[in-house]
């Protein structure tokens, strides 16, 4: 679930699975239909939606913001489509490539039109999907779609245009490997994927970046085997006709030849035990930890995805308790966040926490751990959960209160099934989640097996990770002895009316570390 409370750009995979949606209008009278069916769906903006002849996904919503348009392109391309040996790294490539320009429209010249008329024209890569967002007054949409569809047929650039753009990304690797957080992110995928393409980030893999700017014929079979139609979606949000709309999207985009190209993406087999790397960065501050599991797939009529994210809010998020214990009370660690980008397979669902003191690094695992076997072990307030799902809920509803924040969150789910209504699906999902649920995905999922640990410092290993730390040993003592009440009441033989009252606290001077 793309709970938006958490710090990331919220960016997701996609795969072409197809949809079973028929290649058919589906019209504003049947969604009122679908709603009326259910009052609790979170996406309820009518829409109109078409799947052309050469398998284009073209979505319209009107809104009654005045005069602006967006227009994203999300294309089903990302760094898990990338399933050759020594060739990661050109989804993101091509995000940056797409903006040379055609023949009939060469960067300058687009350039110049969008800068007049206030276009704001951008992008991103993913793991699954690569995005493409503009955003316009209305009197420019027949001009905006015509010049990018022109771009995506027919992309001109030059042998020394291509090896300039490879420097350039490699430039931004180099840039970006600087963050910490990114490094760790590196070194975990590369650590716990065997087979999956998810072993590589949506940069790829550095040797493969050098090798990039002699790579231009593999360049142009890469982009004419990922950008087709059929690969391809438009969502256009606004101040617009959605049926004149559509006119103006088949005639430029209409004659676009359909591919036949799927990508044989690996499975990745089960992992076996628990895996541990320690990165060494001489020039690094503090000492950072990262806890990773393996996670579920995209499947939003099932409640694993969505009761894994509400695990991640419940456990781990600023209002978590182990979030007080580790930075607030006894402020072992200055950061402390979680991550967990959907994925249209199994991906990585991580915690990060940063420390000053290296023992503290131990001692951060073990909370983590503690952490885990709780939610393995406890049943979480009902209340609680109802709250928190309620919140996560009109926060995501609330969000949509733009043009560009429908156009963007419709852009960053319609790659998984080209579908809008699996955002529907999915928080239906997390509606029906109970305590009972969020216990018996923690066991399915949060096991020693599925976990890859990384420690980050300037210290050559890090102390106290010579020995792998057991969750399950931690989970048997819990079921074992689970932890005490606040009180007791020690005594009921008395028949006085007075009431002595004895209170134990769980302390003394063997606490005193």
């Amino acid at each position: 679930m793309k709970f938006k409370l958490l710090a990331t750009s919220l960016a997701v995979s996609l795969a072409l699975t197809g949809c079973a949606m028929q290649k058919n209008e589906i019209t504003q009278t049947a969604k009122q239909e679908q709603i009326k069916k259910a009052d609790d769906r979170v996406f309820s903006q009518d829409y109109l939606i078409k799947e052309l002849d050469n398998g284009l996904r073209v979505m319209v919503v009107k809104t009654d913001y005045p005069d602006v348009v967006s227009l994203q392109i999300p294309v089903s391309v990302g760094s898990r489509n990338e399933v050759e040996a020594g060739k990661t790294g050109f989804a993101h490539f091509f995000e940056h490539m797409v903006f040379k320009g055609s023949k009939k429209f060469p960067q300058d010249e687009y350039t110049a039109i969008f800068k007049n008329a206030g276009v704001d024209n951008r992008a991103y890569t993913t793991n699954d999907y690569t995005n493409y967002h503009l955003n316009f007054s209305k009197q420019h949409l027949d001009k905006v779609l015509e010049i990018e569809a022109d771009i995506f047929q027919n992309l001109t650039y030059t042998e020394e245009q291509f090896r300039t753009e490879a420097l350039t990304v490699k430039g931004e690797y180099l840039k970006n490997n600087a963050s910490p957080i990114r490094k760790l992110l590196s070194a975990v995928r590369a650590e716990a994927f065997e087979k999956h393409t998810y072993k590589h980030t949506t940069m790829g893999f550095f040797e493969d970046i050098e090798a990039m700017p002699d790579q231009m014929a593999y360049g142009k079979e890469f982009f004419d085997k990922f950008y087709k139609p059929e690969y391809v979606s438009l969502v256009i949000v606004g101040d617009v006709d959605p049926k004149a709309t559509m006119a103006m999207v088949k005639k430029h985009w209409g004659g676009w030849e359909k591919g036949d190209y799927v990508a044989d993406i690996k499975a990745e087999p089960k992992q076996q035990a628990p895996k541990y790397l320690h990165e060494q960065n001489k020039a690094l501050p503090g000492h950072w930890l990262l806890v990773s599991y393996k996670g579920a797939p995209w499947e939003p009529a099932k409640k694993d995805r969505a009761a894994l994210d509400l695990i991640s809010q419940l456990y781990f998020s600023n209002n978590s308790d182990l979030y007080q214990e580790l930075v607030v009370d006894k402020q072992i660690a200055s950061q402390m966040f979680t991550y967990n980008p959907e994925t249209k397979d199994p991906g990585l669902l991580h915690v990060f926490v940063k420390v000053e003191n290296e023992e503290d690094l131990a001692k951060a695992r073990d909370a983590i751990n503690r952490t885990y076997a709780k939610a393995r072990t406890e049943l979480v307030d009902a209340q609680k959960l109802s709250d928190l799902k309620s919140n996560l809920k009109y926060s995501f509803i609330n969000g949509l209160d733009s043009s560009q924040a429908i156009a963007s969150t419709l852009a960053s789910y319609m790659h998984f099934e080209r579908d809008p209504e699996v955002i529907n699906q999915l928080y239906k999902s997390a509606d029906s989640i109970t305590a009972e649920d969020i216990k018996a995905v923690a066991n399915k999922y949060f096991v020693d097996n599925t976990r890859t640990t990384v420690t980050m410092s300037a210290l050559e290993k890090a102390p106290g990770f010579e020995q792998e730390a057991s969750l399950s040993e931690v989970v048997a003592k819990l079921e074992q002895a689970p932890e005490a009440p606040a009180f007791k009441v020690l005594d009921k033989t008395n028949s006085s009316v007075l009431v002595d009252v004895n209170f134990l606290f769980n302390t003394g001077a063997a606490a005193e570390g």
